[in-house]
């Protein structure tokens, strides 16, 4: 459907059918910008962003991609810019400027109002990984003294203006946090009620400095869909909403599965990240794996005499490191999500160790069992079928257990468990599998 209708606008802007072209564009916002997004040249961006009216215009560019609304910006007039930056929401506008030079947020802060102006400086004073970045100040603010009548009248006339009113938080007259009380409260309640009859005082909160992680998972956690963010003491200095946090998840998911995958984070999409930048983020952690994969070599080295003496011992490297990797691999990625979701914590160290011995030992008999009749039907040597077994089946337990603690430890020393990645276990289980796999066939076959 996209395809066909881009097609089609193309070939309007080119043949100049602007009535056409305003009868064929979708009626959401976010599909018009879908629709910017999905046109090829720059011209043809700016030219359907033009035909919008200027009441739709911000919240179609609110929903285009940050280097979208850099191009547009390039383009459009002062006072275009000017009545886009301060009608966009807080928020949005924060991550506008973040992605761009010093010189050219300067420029466009001085375009904004002086209380917009003063919005966007206190925000982006908050650390950069900060829940702070992420809020609007723009939200229904109560008083416990007053009326639902009252209340509701307000809501009446500042509600346009806000990013919410289904959740209005009520302060006192130092603008701390006292409670909170949903729009169907005040709707239902009776007019001469108070406020601080019907508000809900426990409230659930999160200080300004606190990471945009920790706010995601709190999101998660109560199934909200609006987050008060206050200070130190209490005061409220905005919300985040839903729709912020899972901007946050996504980035947090993607940079969770490039550390799994060994590949040190990418700041912008594939496409449009130089390839220099790949290159080097992809190849840091290879050539750390080169060098401790060169381990393995000096294993085998040491243990030239046995190989020698038994060359067919080196046929089954390769299914040893393969199985043990894989192993190790699953088991990471599985204790590496129940993390980072909080399955499990810190604390449950030796519940994951007891509960992967049982696995560990499960799988790897069955697999020393397999390993050892593969042997059998290639070799015809059962003295040999046993050495592969046992060896195969010790990795694999070994491989469980490393792959199980290691990120723990890691989230223990206050480190991102994401970076034992896959590769990384696998590798560390080479080593040590190939050394295991050595000296059980020297013990067995008295090498």
């Amino acid at each position: 459907m996209w395809e066909e209708l881009v097609s089609k606008i193309e070939d309007l802007i080119a043949g100049k059918k602007f009535l056409e072209i305003k009868r064929l564009l979708p009626k959401h916002p976010e599909d018009i910008a879908s629709l910017i997004s999905r046109l090829e040249k720059p011209f043809q961006r700016l030219f359907i962003f033009r035909m919008i009216s200027p009441g739709r215009a911000i919240d179609v560019f609110e929903y285009l991609p940050v280097e979208e609304q850099e191009e547009l910006l390039a383009s459009l007039t002062s006072q275009e810019i000017k009545n886009i930056l301060n009608e966009m929401s807080p928020d949005d506008r924060t991550e506008l400027f973040e992605d761009m030079p010093a010189e050219l947020v300067k420029k466009f802060i001085s375009f904004l109002s002086p209380q917009e102006r003063k919005v966007a400086l206190e925000i982006l004073n908050y650390p950069e990984h900060s829940v702070g970045r992420l809020l609007t100040p723009d939200f229904v603010q109560l008083y416990e003294d007053m009326t639902v009548e009252e209340a509701l009248a307000h809501i009446r006339e500042v509600g346009l203006e806000k990013e919410t009113i289904y959740h209005c938080y009520v302060l006192d007259r130092e603008k701390k946090l006292k409670g909170v009380v949903s729009l169907k409260k005040l709707v239902l309640g009776k007019p001469e009620s108070k406020i601080s009859e019907i508000m809900f005082r426990e409230i659930i909160k999160v200080k300004v400095n606190a990471d945009k992680e920790e706010a995601a998972n709190i999101f998660k956690r109560y199934d909200l869909i609006v987050l008060p963010v206050v200070d130190n003491n209490d005061k409220l200095l905005g919300i985040v909403t839903f729709d912020d946090l899972v901007d946050v998840l996504e980035d947090e998911a993607t940079e969770d599965f490039e550390k799994i995958a060994a590949v040190l984070p990418v700041d912008k999409p594939y496409i449009e990240a130089p390839i220099f930048s790949i290159v080097w983020k992809r190849s840091f952690w290879l050539i750390l794996l080169v060098v401790f994969e060169t381990i393995t070599a000096l294993v085998m080295q040491k243990n030239h005499a046995a190989i020698q003496q038994m060359i067919v011992l080196t046929f089954f490297v390769p299914i040893l490191v393969a199985v043990g990797g894989n192993t190790g691999t699953q088991s990471s990625a599985i204790i590496i999500r129940s993390l980072a979701v909080g399955d499990i914590k810190v604390r449950d160290f030796f519940r994951v160790i007891s509960r992967e011995l049982l696995v560990g030992l499960s799988i790897g008999g069955t697999l020393a069992l397999v390993g050892g009749v593969i042997v059998v039907v290639l070799q015809k040597d059962w003295l040999l079928s046993v050495a592969v077994g046992v060896s195969m089946g010790s990795t694999v337990l070994l491989a469980t257990i490393l792959g199980a603690t290691l990120p723990i430890i890691f989230r223990r020393l206050n480190l991102d468990p994401a970076l034992m990645s896959g590769p990384l276990i696998a590798t560390i289980v080479d080593v040590v599998g190939i050394l295991l796999y050595f000296e059980i066939a020297k013990a067995i076959l008295g090498l």
